[in-house]
């Protein structure tokens, strides 16, 4: 007798929004493939709007996250603070050009793709180095 659990595609879709019910956050997904020109990187970020996202380079080092609002009441008054919420901090590979690096937002796939182009003149360095002797 074979039991299998089967569970609906739809159900399945929407476990995302099932687990962030009543303030719970998804889990962001980050996907590096190396292409022929460089490396690129996919970050899905459920529930995260596109305009809270930020990226910067650091050293070797690119680090995003994006702002959560914090809300708080001061004598009938409300103000809004925002707090740094890190998705991800990625070491640059060895062969980035970390200048030329872009990101771009799918707002019909809902997700945000960095390209990392390789330097490629770095690829072919060469260089004698004298010898000081004393």
């Amino acid at each position: 007798m074979e039991n299998k659990i089967k569970i609906p595609r739809e159900m399945l879709m929407h476990i995302d929004f099932t687990n962030t019910i009543n303030g719970g956050n998804s889990e962001p997904v980050v996907n590096l493939k190396k292409g022929t020109d460089g490396y690129e990187v996919t970050v899905k970020a459920p529930g995260i709007e596109s305009e809270d996202l930020e990226l910067e380079i650091v050293k070797d080092k690119m680090r995003l996250y994006h702002l959560l609002p914090i809300f708080a009441q001061h004598e009938g008054q409300e103000e809004q603070w925002k707090t740094i919420r890190f998705i991800s901090t990625l070491t640059i590979p060895d062969g980035v050009d970390a200048d030329n690096i872009t990101a771009r937002y799918d707002a019909v796939k809902r997700h945000l793709v960095l390209f990392l182009p390789f330097n490629h003149q770095q690829d072919d360095f060469r260089r004698k180095v004298d010898i000081e002797r004393w």
